[in-house]
């Protein structure tokens, strides 16, 4: 029997049946709508075996959950530091430690190790009123898109505005854009995932080309699309500039600890993909011109923990 694990869709070749061991309760939904009650035994992150009431039944397709609604293959979430910044806004704590970035594919190659201090970064992506209050303080020209409709709802991502907007609004709020190494790793949590929910691309879980919403969505419009420590909307709704100047070759040589692109560039790195982009995993690097300004561009916001840089 061969089976293939597409994020929680089981495709079963062949008869499927068990006498093992029960170790977790499971509905096994047919596309009919039957539901087969049955019990779950997870030998690894990518192969399962059922044990059904039938012994002997024959399924080409199946949706698995456990009782409680939770994906068999997805891993509990660690505990995270949440804070919340002078407007409301929600920040989570990224613990130090070091993480495996890049694929081995193109400018995202090679693979390559890196360490990072602990820092905070924003769970939303910067909205039109956060961005409406900057502009009104400082008097900050507005955002390209603001005088449509499409791109105007107060709790869009903000969006048209360059890397020099995202930045200036970052720093007026007393934070930075993330690092590329502090945006991948945010994004792929915990367990370094390929997407922040798992390994699978699912497209209930982002706002990207596939859902044909053809617009950014209100932040957090995928609430099961988060990391596992809590952050929305890293893949899909809009790009987000990051601090780093773009190199494709720049992994080859980028340090260990703490790297901050390369010193100079003529892009800057933006990363997640967006509404009108097929989805893109978190290790896909792409550049643009830092003037730029495109209805699928937003941001979000970072800071270095200090408290914790001072422990060390």
């Amino acid at each position: 029997m061969r089976r293939y694990i597409m994020g929680v869709f089981l495709i079963v070749f062949g008869v499927l049946s068990g006498l093992v061991d029960t170790t977790e309760a499971v509905e096994v939904v047919l596309k009919s709508g039957r539901v087969v009650r049955g019990e779950l035994v997870r030998e690894t992150a990518t192969s399962i075996t059922l044990q059904l009431s039938s012994s002997r039944i024959e399924i080409s397709k199946l949706s698995i959950k456990t009782i409680d609604g939770r994906s068999p293959f997805e891993q509990p979430r660690s505990r995270t530091a949440v804070s919340s910044d002078s407007t409301g806004k929600m920040e989570v704590q990224i613990s130090a430690g070091d993480f495996l970035m890049g694929d081995t594919r193109d400018k995202n190659a090679p693979v390559h190790k890196v360490y990072l201090d602990a820092y905070w970064v924003d769970t939303r992506e910067v909205t039109n009123t956060q961005y409406r209050e900057f502009v009104t303080s400082t008097g900050h020209s507005a955002p390209r898109y603001w005088g449509e409709a499409k791109y105007n709802d107060p709790n869009q991502p903000v969006v048209g505005v360059s890397w020099d907007d995202a930045n200036a609004y970052c720093s007026w709020k007393g934070k930075r854009l993330p690092t590329e190494a502090e945006w991948e790793r945010a994004a792929r949590g915990a367990q370094s995932r390929l997407y922040p929910w798992g390994d699978r691309f699912d497209v209930t879980r982002a706002n990207t080309r596939e859902t044909r919403n053809r617009r950014p969505l209100p932040v957090g419009a995928f609430p099961e699309g988060a990391t596992s420590e809590g952050l929305l909307d890293m893949s899909g709704n809009v790009w987000e500039w990051c601090w780093d100047w773009f190199d494709e070759g720049y992994y080859r040589v980028s340090p260990l600890h703490n790297p901050t692109g390369p010193e100079a560039g003529k892009k800057r790195v933006i990363r997640g993909g967006g509404w009108s982009a097929p989805h893109i995993h978190m290790a896909r690097r792409r550049g643009e011109k830092p003037d730029k300004t495109y209805p699928s561009l937003g941001f979000r916001c970072a800071r270095s923990d200090t408290e914790a840089q001072a422990k060390q």
